[in-house]
Formats: C-alpha cells, structure tokens, sequence
C-alpha cells in the first residue's frame, strides 16, 4: 500500500469513525460500546486534535513518521476534513465532501481524487464513497469484535477489531474507543504484506467551532495537479 493512498485512506478512516460510528447486532460489551459511540458521534459537529501516524515496513524494517493537526466538520450529506502536517511540513490532505486533494509543497504537487474512486480502487474501504448509507455494507465486509481494554496515553479505551470477511490488502483494522467520550483515539491498519501504521489522536476539541476558512486550500502558482 503506497504511501499516497494511505494519506487518503487515514484521513477518510479516522473521519468516517468519529463521524459516523459503526452497528451491529451483536451481543454483550460490543453492542453497548458500539451503541455509545453513536450516542456521542450524533453529538458531534466538529472536533480537532494532533494526530500522529507511524508506519512501519516489516520487509526492510523501514520507518515513516508523521505529525500534523486535524481538523473536522459534518454536516448533512458532507463531511469536511483537513490535516495539516508539520511533520512533512507543509504537507495538506483536505476533503471536501466528495473531492480529495493531497497537496505537497516539497515537489509542488496536488493529487486529486473523489471518494468514489478510492471506494473503486480499495474495496475493503468502500464506505468512504457512501458514508451516510454504508453501515450495512461495513458490516458485511467486515467481522467486528471487542477484544479487550486497554490503556492509550492514559486513558482507558475499548480496543476494537475488524476483519475482512473477504479477500482484501489489510490484514485487519483496530479501533481504540476512548471510554469516557465513546470516540475512537488510536486506528492501526495491518496490512497483508504485514506493513503496519498506527493513526493517534492526541488533545480532542469537539465542538469548539471551526472557522470557514480552515477548509479552504489555494494552490500557489506553478503547481502541478495530478488527478487519480
């Protein structure tokens, strides 16, 4: 899994489950957990906290860090996300509703692309194309199951985890709920190859208000936009 997608996929990933929280008809902890965290998520305007991602190359014992902020908003039939890293700095992923743009200032480029046609390329993240209408559909890609609690940075967190039903390139998706606010805190995508990265929230804002223009990206002049 590349590196580009993989931006799309965090930051669609981490909007998808502080926005619109996963169902199920299980029984016991997993469907009190899980009906929580659609009692906090329909609270939910905006939020914004540090997000830290790290990845991991398991072939060649490689290592990729990065850190930014993150910024989000929903309203009916459009999420808005952005994050800004200062770890590449500069570094932009922003989705507006449909579209998705990755700008990078090192190389004064912007990869554009929609939802759709991530949902297309990667089927085992087709919710990101539907995420108003998607639950079903998650839900029978994936077997989900509470496998525990666990401390993150102090706070106590039910830990989550999702396996495909089907053939897919990950391996399994953990989701860390913060047992306090019912909002997942820490994302890790294994994947097939046994690559892994790891997305943290850090100091969580929710409905502080988000002016207008923290989703607003002008491109500076010369940069080259690559549509995918």
């Amino acid at each position: 899994m590349n590196r580009t997608k993989l931006l799309f996929i965090a930051v669609t990933l981490i909007a998808f489950a502080v926005l619109q929280p996963l169902r199920s008809s299980a029984n016991g902890d997993l469907d009190q957990i899980l009906a929580k965290m659609e009692s906090a998520a329909r609270s939910i305007k905006t939020a914004e906290a540090n997000l830290d991602q790290e990845k991991r190359d398991m072939q060649i014992g490689g290592r990729e860090v990065y850190r930014g902020r993150i910024f989000l908003s929903h309203a009916k039939n459009c999420d808005r996300v952005r994050i800004n890293y200062s770890l590449p700095e500069g570094q932009v992923v922003l989705v507006e509703c449909e579209k998705i743009t990755l700008y990078q200032p090192g190389i004064k480029q912007a990869i554009v692309t929609t939802r759709k046609a991530q949902a297309s390329r990667n089927q085992e993240f087709s919710f990101i194309a539907t995420p108003y209408k998607s639950v079903p559909e998650l839900k029978s890609q994936y077997n989900i199951a509470h496998i525990g609690d666990e401390s993150v940075g102090g706070a106590p967190t039910a830990k989550l985890e999702l396996t495909p039903k089907a053939q897919s390139s990950i391996r399994k998706l953990t989701l860390w709920v913060d047992q306090s606010s019912w909002v997942p805190i820490k994302y890790q995508v294994v994947e097939t190859s046994g690559n892994i990265t790891t997305f943290t929230l850090t100091g969580m804002r929710v409905n502080g208000g988000l002016g207008g223009d923290v989703f607003k990206l002008s491109l500076p002049k010369g940069t080259k936009v690559v549509p995918k």
